[in-house]
């Protein structure tokens, strides 16, 4: 069975999920029932722990998101439970809210700590999308009171890359079809295409992307940007915003085409027909500890690629010759590197090619699954040694900053000596530890 979290999902009851009770969903020869749940469901999960103790399942796997995770944890009983932790949550907020210059909100940190929570005191395994990531869990299953129990925790958590479905599904661009897909978004047909594929998320270097491509069209007149994705709706606008006003401002602003978001067929069209595909990250805890599953869908359209260095994936693809990488924030860097590719057809076939083969090879499902396969062969529940320092309500406490600072506001008072001094040196050490 899948839940399926949706914004536009019916609630619970009252006709919703209650009333009509899970679909029967067929892809091929695989079957599932699936309901669509809203987030806020997921945040009260009550009504959802009925349906999945009915569905009595043998294991439960929260995929993708925080949310999914916690709420898997919270539905699960006494049920094994893995956790896919695909980018790390903390790094990703702190991304965010680093954007604007302004602390992230204090609501909504502590939201994600106590999802998180959650999630580390119950899970009994993990997935997360780096190896980098799986040290920084580690240390979060520390802080939050998980001990080495008969399997050391470190053996909970096992980093699975991105991975793409089938690296023989891309549609096949011939230069008829190339010349017409240009002419529909009004690019004329001799045009080079560097392409953006995707969203605008936090770590995205829109001052970089632009910047860089202008110096390269002032020495290639019949070079073009094409983004095929926009803002993130719900949850970020403002990297994409500032994408479009320097878009605008560009003195080759008519030679950036903005086409948004479109249906996947689409967009890997324009995949199969760029010259070169482009990612730039800025530093930023998230780029250390993230990945970026947009270069897989380039390398299986057979796209050379330039990407900045940062994630993990990037610095592997590097290694293995699947793209060409450059420091991060560097817009000479990468209008030369784009001078350099536009300038080589043979460098660009090449690098494709091996752009496909590395990550056929290395980022396919059958290569990435093995762990989680492995764990629905035997789910199996991993109780810490003591449950009792699982340390959920100290750790929360810690975090609650209305609580804290009622502490701080005593503490304050107790210092100005209105309690005999053995009290007052007692009380202190029970505040401060």
């Amino acid at each position: 069975m899948v839940l399926s979290i949706e914004a536009d999902a019916a609630p619970l009851g009252g006709g919703g999920l209650g009333a009509a009770g899970p679909v029967e969903m067929r892809r091929g020869r695989w079957g599932w029932r699936q309901c669509a749940v809203r987030p806020e469901d997921c945040l009260r999960p009550a009504g959802l722990r009925r349906l999945v103790a009915e569905f009595s399942p043998d294991a439960i796997a929260g995929a993708g998101t925080l949310l999914a995770g916690a709420t898997a944890c919270a539905v699960a009983a006494e049920v094994p439970v893995w956790v896919d932790l695909f980018g790390d949550p903390l790094a990703e907020i702190g991304a965010k809210a680093s954007i604007g210059g302004e602390p992230f909100s204090r609501e909504d940190h502590l939201l994600v700590w106590r999802l998180l929570l959650g999630v580390l005191t119950r899970a009994d395994a993990f997935a997360t999308v780096s190896r980098r990531q799986r040290d920084a869990l580690l240390g979060q299953l520390l802080v939050a009171g998980r001990l080495d129990g008969p399997r050391p925790l470190a053996d909970l958590i096992h980093p699975i890359p991105c991975a793409f479905e089938s690296f023989n599904m891309m549609p096949e661009i011939e230069a008829a079809d190339g010349a017409a897909l240009k002419a529909s978004a009004g690019l004329p047909g001799d045009a080079r295409v560097a392409l953006w594929n995707g969203g605008f998320n936090a770590w995205a270097d829109a001052a970089t992307l632009v910047a860089g491509l202008e110096r390269a069209m002032d020495n290639d007149p019949r070079l073009r940007l094409v983004v095929t994705g926009a803002h993130l709706p719900g949850y970020l606008a403002e990297v994409h915003q500032d994408f479009v006003e320097r878009a605008r401002a560009s003195r080759h602003g008519d030679r950036i085409h903005r086409l948004g978001w479109l249906e996947l067929e689409q967009a890997r069209r324009w995949m199969g027909a760029a010259d070169l595909g482009l990612l730039c990250d800025r530093p930023c805890a998230e780029t250390r500890l993230g990945a970026r599953n947009r270069l897989l869908d380039l390398a299986a359209a057979r796209c050379p690629m330039i990407a900045t260095r940062g994630t993990e994936v990037v610095e592997e693809m590097e290694a293995g010759g699947a793209l060409v990488a450059i420091e991060p924030c560097d817009a000479e860097a990468l209008a030369g590197a784009i001078g350099k590719l536009l300038a080589d057809p043979e460098q660009r076939r090449r690098l494709g090619d091996q752009g496909f083969e590395f990550c056929r090879k290395h980022y396919s499902f059958a290569a990435t699954a093995t762990p989680f396969r492995g764990f629905l062969a035997d789910p199996r529940r991993a109780v810490p040694a003591d449950p009792e320092r699982a340390g959920t309500e100290l750790i929360a406490g810690h975090l609650d900053m209305d609580r804290r600072e009622a502490e701080w506001a005593e503490l304050a008072r107790l210092r100005r000596g209105s309690l005999p001094r053995r009290l007052l040196r007692r009380l202190l050490g029970l505040l401060e530890g």
